[in-house]
């Protein structure tokens, strides 16, 4: 009997990137996610309000163009927040005693952003090794060949089929602010007949990022 491990594992990059242009300082200590050139201003506070302002701004406002966006001076300013939380990191999908029969395994991917253009949530590297590739949309072993691939589902799924795991594979996306965004990520394989015993492993690193 040939029998064929496959264990693919999932490591977490977050990437956050702001929803607007900007230049930040830091140091050991302290980080500035933006700056202003002024010439007044500061905080102020009462018992129920809090107040940041300043004087002098130069060239201050919103400017677009097809693909950018600035958002100058310091009243422009916002940090957005986003986060991507998993269920687990690691799927094992067991031994492939049988030809034909696809081995499931699934990891949910969780995403909150205040962003107001979004996010998108992609594969940003794979490394390792795995059964031949999905090429036909579905890991099913129909012709009694090897197949490995992801299926997504959700609501704001990229794709809707069974794809191979490539660098740069976008999971999901949505264009604006948006509380707990679930993907669940369907890691699948199949063997066939012919296959020889072999022991496969993956590494992979999903990316969120605010969409620009």
């Amino acid at each position: 009997m040939r029998d064929l491990k496959i264990i693919t594992l999932l490591t977490v990059g977050l990437l956050i990137v702001p929803s607007f242009v900007m230049a930040a300082m830091s140091s050991t200590n302290y980080y500035i996610y933006a700056d202003s050139v002024d010439f007044g201003g500061g905080t102020g506070s009462s018992t129920s309000f809090g107040l940041q302002d300043s004087l002098g701004g130069y060239a201050v406002g919103i400017s677009t163009s097809t693909s950018y966006q600035i958002r100058a001076g310091y009243q422009a300013a916002e940090s957005g927040q986003l986060s991507l939380l998993l269920n687990g990191n690691s799927i094992d999908l067991g031994t492939l005693n049988t030809a034909n029969a696809v081995a499931t395994g699934n990891i949910v991917a969780t995403v909150d952003t205040d962003s107001g253009t979004g996010y998108t949530l992609s594969v940003s590297n794979v490394s390792g090794t795995s059964l031949a590739p999905v090429i036909d949309g579905t890991v099913d072993g129909v012709g009694n060949i090897d197949e490995y691939g992801l299926a997504v589902s959700g609501t704001h799924v990229a794709y809707s089929n069974d794809t191979a795991i490539v660098n740069s594979l976008v999971l999901s996306s949505f264009s604006s602010a948006i509380t707990s965004d679930v993907t669940t990520l369907a890691f699948k394989a199949v063997r066939s007949t012919g296959s020889a015993a072999a022991s496969y492993s993956q590494n992979i690193t999903l990316t969120a990022a605010a969409n620009i």
